[in-house]
């Protein structure tokens, strides 16, 4: 099959070589060169009347939406289960975490006042509906969050869950509006009008085929909390749903009782005896008689501040974790000297957290998708975490997007550079160019105030989010001022600058005409370059490959358009009688043509391309980054590494600290340096 889809591209191309030549042959250059512009600026423009004229859109069929249903399910169990492992979810299951009923529905239910987790799990799973999970920080309520998600998942006939940051949720939004568009950011293989049609994602959230579990209310503006209530109950009404919170930013949003008769949770902490026994059966053998006091103190006084820690779920994991480490006792938690306070067991285990998991658990120099890619320094990867964790708090978001790590730049320091790089780079282009026509200084001049007056509004053409190159029609939206405007402007450039070039070598006729050609490709290369549409469910990796190919494919339409047009200049017009330097066969004269607008238009587009790129920022950033010592230069291998040790998990496209907790201590750190166990000798690029 694959062979057939290359043979005919080739004959389709074999053909129009032989019309070119024939035409060359029967007509003469001069007649050749105008039809083939003409054709080309025809072909370019097609497009645009094809979008002014959209046809209608086809609505998804029942058959449509049932595959859409079963491809989401596996895709969603695809990532909550990768996701669990990171976060070694199976160990919360194992944890006998408690729970008590604080309000119930109005209709007869079989759950009792109060149990363990996995009651809790399958009576929900077994009846979905309506259900608050509130606790402490640290209680558990992300942990069920995804446990929840992957039993529902179990269920054939059962909705598909979604689970969702609802702090990324401005009330004033309808919330079925909300859902549809994170259903398509996060699973943009929905967005596959051909094979789902082109309202699939509505359909899903209309029909109420998704069971939504929103996490995080205490996470919102806390202004925005009782909105929000007052919304989800207006807008999923009647509805299963899962919303968890911390305990007293729900009441306080709840007080109006603006969500009642329905089942509210409370997750409790953990019996000092279950906690003792979980860090018994999770610590080494060898270790036991260094953990015997501490269980012995935990249980015999559940009201003191080692056992008010112990009993909180992220704690004790934190603690299992922290005393893996061979030169660390965990006898040192009974010194009530330096930990006199809850507070300050708390931080102590948030502190040594991090250096530990990158001790512990290294780099093990076998290839393995599921471990660290290389040695980290701890002290290293302390730093950047805190600076991670500072710059996080200084924007008020829990979500640690890549492509806004731009923010941590000096705001002049992009534009500098963009503006450096630009014009230096087409002054060396211009002087290739019109030095081959024994104006050197002309050309170097042109192109240092081409690139110069190109990178300043360039500037502000810098996409929000990454970017994927989708050749398709034109929908009747996109013919939006906002819209139109930026695509102009990458069209004016390629115009201008193509078509200056070659009225200035040639004439003022050719100039024009290819100024057009040129300004219909840029245009439409910029139209083809879309917010991010994976045909896989968005990860940081694969959001970043999709930018970094848009840049490529980018560059690689400018080569082709280059080419074409440096050949038929060089070989069909002809470019000594323009001043050419060299005395070269009409064949030789074509393919240096080809060779110079291969590298000029690669070059111009794909700067173009490059400069509003996601990808660029993020280069931009590391390297500002790590010159200034914040983070490792190889910036997205220490992130993916800092989420396979547990540091961070994974939400759609973004990571975020595994938890509010680690991420409010790292952001206001302790003076001085973390201690941390002796190492090995680590990178720390």
């Amino acid at each position: 099959m694959w062979r057939r889809r290359a043979a005919y591209p080739l004959l389709l191309w074999l053909v129009l070589s032989a019309a070119i030549a024939g035409v060359w042959i029967r007509f003469g250059s001069s007649t050749l060169t105008t039809v083939l512009t003409i054709l080309s600026a025809v072909a370019a423009l097609l497009p645009l009347f094809k979008g002014v004229w959209p046809k209608p859109d086809q609505v998804s069929t029942p058959e449509q939406v049932d595959q859409a249903v079963r491809v989401l399910a596996i895709e969603v169990r695809k990532q909550w289960d990768e996701e669990a492992r990171r976060r070694q979810l199976q160990e919360t299951r194992q944890m006998p975490v408690r729970w008590e009923v604080t309000e119930r529905p109005k209709a007869p239910s079989p759950l009792p006042s109060t149990g363990e987790l996995p009651r809790l799990i399958d009576e929900f799973v077994g009846q979905p509906r309506a259900m608050v999970v509130i606790g402490e920080p640290g209680s558990g309520k992300t942990g069920l969050c995804v446990i929840l998600a992957l039993d529902l998942l179990k269920e054939a006939a059962g909705r598909v869950p979604l689970l969702l940051q609802i702090a990324s949720w401005d009330p004033a939004e309808n919330l079925d509006d909300w859902m549809v568009r994170r259903l398509v950011e996060d699973y943009p293989f929905l967005g596959s009008e051909a094979r789902f049609g082109s309202t699939v994602g509505s359909e899903i959230v209309t029909q109420r085929l998704v069971l939504p579990i929103l996490d995080g209310l205490d996470e919102m503006a806390p202004a925005l909390r009782s909105v929000a209530l007052r919304a989800l109950d207006s807008d999923w009404s009647g509805q299963p749903f899962v919303l968890t919170c911390r305990t007293e930013e729900f009441l306080t949003a709840n007080e109006q009782n603006l969500l009642t008769g329905l089942l509210v949770v409370r997750l409790r902490p953990l019996e000092p005896q279950a906690a003792a026994n979980f860090l018994l059966d999770a610590s080494a053998d060898g270790r036991l008689e260094e953990w015997e006091p501490v269980l012995a103190d935990l249980v015999a006084h559940p009201s003191n501040e080692l056992a008010q820690t112990l009993t909180n779920p992220l704690m004790l994991a934190l603690a299992r974790t922290v005393y893996e480490a061979e030169d660390v006792s965990p006898g040192e938690l009974l010194d009530r000297d330096r930990f006199p306070r809850q507070h300050d067991v708390e931080e102590y285990l948030l502190d040594r957290f991090v250096p530990t998991v990158f001790r512990i658990r290294p780099y093990r120099g076998v290839p393995n998708p599921t471990r660290v890619s290389r040695r980290w320094d701890p002290e290293v990867a302390q730093q950047a975490l805190v600076f991670l964790a500072m710059h996080l708090q200084t924007l008020g978001t829990r979500d640690l997007a890549w492509w806004q790590l731009t923010r941590a730049v000096p705001r002049p320091v992009p534009q500098v550079v963009r503006v450096t790089v630009g014009t230096l780079g087409c002054g060396l282009l211009g002087w290739v160019m019109f030095g081959l026509f024994g104006r050197p200084l002309l050309g170097a001049a042109f192109g240092l105030g081409v690139g110069f007056l190109a990178a300043l509004p360039l500037g502000r053409l810098r996409d929000k989010r990454p970017r994927r190159f989708v050749p398709r029609m034109l929908r009747r939206a996109d013919l939006a001022p906002e819209f139109l405007v930026r695509d102009i402007g990458f069209g004016v450039v390629g115009a201008l600058v193509g078509g200056v070039i070659v009225g200035l070598l040639f004439s003022a006729g050719y100039g024009v005409l290819i100024g057009l050609f040129f300004g219909l490709v840029f245009g439409m290369v910029r139209r083809f370059t879309e917010p991010t549409e994976t045909r896989e469910p968005a990860s940081p990796g694969n959001v970043l490959r999709g930018d970094r190919s848009t840049v490529l494919y980018g560059t690689a339409l400018g080569a082709t358009a280059g080419a074409l047009v440096g050949g038929v200049m060089g070989g069909v017009v002809g470019a000594e009688q323009y001043g050419l330097i060299y005395h070269l066969t009409p064949a030789m004269e074509g393919l240096l043509g080809a060779s110079v607008g291969l590298l000029l238009g690669a070059a111009g587009l794909g700067m173009m391309v490059y400069a509003t790129s996601a990808w660029a920022q993020l280069v931009l950033a590391r390297i500002w980054l790590a010159w200034r010592g914040r983070t490792p230069l190889r910036l997205m291998t220490f992130l993916a590494d800092a989420h396979k040790l547990g540091v961070l998990r994974q939400v759609g496209p973004l990571y975020q600290f595994r938890h509010a907790l680690l991420q409010d201590r790292l952001g206001r750190p302790v003076p001085g340096p973390v201690e941390a166990p002796e190492a090995e000798p680590a990178v720390r690029g």
